[in-house]
């Protein structure tokens, strides 16, 4: 059944029904059927009927009266299918908001982290660069080193050689000192 408001529309329309306000050709008219799932209304007045224990020997008014009480019927539950699809796209838009207000959050979360790698990944090229300056360093200081090596090898070797000789002159020196100054021994 319909609600309060249908129930009272489908009243006024049994009622002039009833007075006989309605053209007859109008009973004998339907609409054709759009689709395979569009409702009998023959059917529907006879259920209708059938429902308030009638028979189905009624005339065209109250099959018409049936008829009204399954469009009010439908329209009510149009109408509430209507407030649950509205109800559900509101629902829908307030989740698309919060979707959208996640998305600009990771967007710019994203973005941040970015240009924090941009920066991670500048420091790191300098760093690299640095690092490559002091190999570079390393490596001249290094051969630096060897050579100085080398050199400092070369000079102990001249001063061993040096001191070598000079303890040859002075064995030399030594040995020819004595027999030339022939100082009588004691």
């Amino acid at each position: 059944m319909g609600t309060a408001a249908s129930g009272l529309s489908v009243w006024a329309f049994r009622s002039i029904l009833r007075e006989g306000k309605i053209l007859g050709s109008c009973i004998h008219q339907r609409p054709p059927e759009t689709s395979m799932n569009a409702p009998d209304v023959d059917q529907a007045a006879g259920e209708t009927i059938r429902e308030y224990g009638g028979s189905s020997q009624f005339g065209e008014s109250d099959k018409l009266v049936a008829a009204l009480d399954f469009i009010a019927e439908t329209a009510t539950t149009i109408r509430q299918f209507e407030e649950q699809a509205s109800l559900a796209l509101m629902r829908a838009q307030e989740i698309a908001d919060v979707v959208r207000e996640d998305l600009d959050r990771a967007e710019l979360r994203a973005k941040c982290a970015e240009t924090n790698l941009r920066l991670t990944e500048d420091q790191v090229e300098q760093m690299s660069a640095a690092i490559e300056h002091a190999h570079q360093e390393i490596e001249a200081l290094r051969s630096q080193l060897n050579s100085k090596t080398i050199k400092l090898a070369a000079s102990e070797q001249r001063a061993d050689d040096a001191e070598a000789t000079i303890e040859r002159i002075m064995d030399v020196i030594r040995a020819q000192l004595p027999a030339k100054l022939d100082v009588p021994s004691e």
